[in-house]
């Protein structure tokens, strides 16, 4: 559990303000109110080895490039908390976060607990090393999550493949791109399944035209949704207007 605390006043003068109503009232109003925080999703960057891979696998480009001197960030106004990005990352450095709210005397305090999420595959297909381009400058080392790359700065560089698990985090920060990786990525853990109900669909196309990834359209008369192409994100669900779309969680 997280607990993070935030001064409430400037919220109490807004609400007072936007409400023509006093301070104290609006206090006394809070002060038993409960209100889930929804899901969110946090980079630790300090677990981030720039591998890139949220980064690629982002389907609405939500995430901001990584470099060698600064990890990997979500833009929280292109995120639609579809999750693949914590999925995807291979060690972990991507929590999806949920919780509760509430007023304590002059803070608001948010209690986020972490959510589990199930990690997809990656496998290492092959590994290259141009020697010649190779300048031993250790940045490799630095990053590697697995510690499969030693490195005796401008001498030597040995990378034990047994121990790469193919993140290609080595590839993506040397300076010199004397690295080649090429993986395998396994198959993203569908948690969810979508349903459209057609009998109760007034065919607005709401639901197509916000859908970020295409998974929606119109077609012979009907809407037709593809649950392949689906993420997950909710958008079609909290947007329709006759509710003809649900989205709930497999049985597993």
């Amino acid at each position: 559990m997280i607990t993070v605390k935030k001064p409430v006043q400037k919220i109490i003068s807004d609400i007072s303000k936007n409400l023509g109503i006093d301070e104290k009232f609006v206090k006394e109003k809070l002060k038993d109110l409960t209100v889930p925080v929804e899901r969110n999703l946090y980079v630790e960057s300090n677990k981030c080895i720039r591998c890139e891979l949220c980064y690629e696998m982002c389907p609405v480009d939500a995430i901001k490039e990584p470099s060698v001197k600064s990890p990997a960030e979500i833009l929280p106004e292109k995120c639609v908390k579809c999750e693949i990005c914590a999925k995807t990352c291979p060690v972990g450095a991507i929590n999806v976060l949920e919780g509760r709210a509430k007023l304590e005397e002059d803070n608001v305090v948010y209690e986020l607990k972490e959510i589990d999420v199930t990690h997809r595959k990656i496998r290492l297909v092959k590994h290259e090393l141009d020697e010649e381009s190779c300048i031993k400058c250790g940045i490799c080392e630095r990053f590697c999550p697995t510690s499969a790359i030693t490195v005796e700065k401008r001498n030597s560089i040995d990378i034990n493949l047994n121990l790469c698990m193919g993140c290609t985090a080595c590839e993506k920060v040397c300076p010199k791109s004397a690295i080649k990786v090429e993986n395998e990525m396994g198959e993203i853990t569908a948690e969810n399944e979508i349903s459209l109900n057609n009998d109760t669909c007034i065919n607005c196309m709401v639901c197509s035209e916000i859908c970020p990834v295409g998974a929606i359209v119109y077609e012979d008369g009907l809407m037709k949704l593809d649950d392949k192409m689906c993420i997950f994100c909710g958008k079609c669900e909290k947007n329709c207007p006759v509710t003809a779309i649900a989205i709930k969680q497999k049985n597993m």
